[in-house]
């Protein structure tokens, strides 16, 4: 249930519904999901939670507005659209076959339908979604990293999330699955920017037998926002420890939490206000009562940047979120 001030502080982010617990438990599957669309990107946890605890019921009903094709129209309104990112969260919290098998769906919709944005906001959080599912949905993650059919970008995802299973499934396992990588990396047909972030994977969990390859990767990149280098290859090595980016993002459900959900609705207010029109009428939105003017300092990053941290990983793979 939410507590009294954490509902305070969303009040002012109409129009979010907040219901209580016990409010959201006389509900059917149908009328949560109307009520996840009128919350866009201001669904608070308990609604999320309050879906998940339907468990294969509510897979079932969000499978069903998944695949109609009228929800990847591009002119859906900013309430359905975000319901593909809580359709995502939902299902994570659901530890049943039927809701990752919903997952595997969705990202390959998601690729399908040039949905880089919703893309974007998933990236780097799919292996969290996947912790409570069974390793049984390994196979299908697999397939979906060596599916040519599909781009680069949700591939390297599926091949997190699968390195990830296997890492659950112990020592034999999560190797077999590393040298997988490897072979994909070194595989001269495969795309050059999926061998990279494979790479990118092997320099996380550094191996000797794997090192001639990331050292030829390093080799053949030039010019400016390279994956990694010989320097990172020599520190990976030099630490010697498995250090894999799924375990820097554990929370993807966050994403709903009170502060997080304030902080975005001022990002965005910050964000239309610098609009150049805004400026040039002086119109004053919401959220813009602070002392000092905000000024960007640097260009914005392009998902497909280096990322300014110094990771020498793309920034979409790296800080983004």
């Amino acid at each position: 249930m939410l507590e009294e001030a954490e509902a305070d502080e969303l009040i002012g982010f109409s129009p979010v519904e907040l219901l209580t617990d016990a409010e959201l438990a006389t509900l059917d599957e149908p009328a949560l999901i109307d009520i996840l669309r009128r919350s866009g990107d201001r669904a608070p946890r308990n609604l999320i939670d309050a879906c998940a605890a339907r468990g294969d019921a509510m897979v079932q009903a969000l499978a069903s507005v998944l695949s109609a094709p009228a929800f990847w129209s591009d002119d859906i309104d900013d309430g359905n659209w975000w319901l593909r990112q809580h359709a995502a969260m939902i299902l994570g919290l659901i530890d049943t076959e039927n809701a990752g098998r919903e997952l595997v769906a969705l990202m390959r919709r998601l690729d399908r339908e040039d949905d880089d944005n919703t893309q974007d906001w998933l990236a780097g959080n799919w292996p969290a979604l996947y912790t409570n599912k069974p390793v049984s949905l390994a196979p299908e993650l697999r397939r979906l990293a060596e599916d040519r059919a599909h781009d680069w970008y949700i591939r390297i995802n599926a091949a997190e999330t699968y390195l990830a299973l296997a890492q659950r499934g112990g020592e034999s396992v999560f190797e077999t699955a590393l040298d997988w990588a490897a072979a994909m990396a070194a595989d001269e047909q495969e795309e050059w920017t999926l061998r990279l972030n494979l790479g990118g994977e092997l320099l996380d969990s550094p191996r000797p037998r794997h090192r001639l390859l990331l050292e030829m990767l390093a080799s053949r990149q030039t010019g400016l926002g390279k994956h990694f280098e010989a320097r990172d290859i020599e520190d990976s090595y030099a630490r010697g420890v498995d250090a894999p980016e799924w375990e820097r993002f554990t929370n993807p459900w966050a994403f709903h939490d009170p502060d997080v959900i304030r902080a975005r609705q001022e990002r965005w207010a910050e964000e239309e206000a610098r609009r150049p029109e805004n400026e040039q009428q002086g119109e004053v939105l919401p959220f813009q009562d602070w002392a000092a003017p905000y000024v960007r300092e640097t260009p914005k990053i392009g998902r497909n940047d280096p990322c300014p941290c110094g990771s020498g990983k793309k920034y979409k793979k790296c800080c983004l979120h």
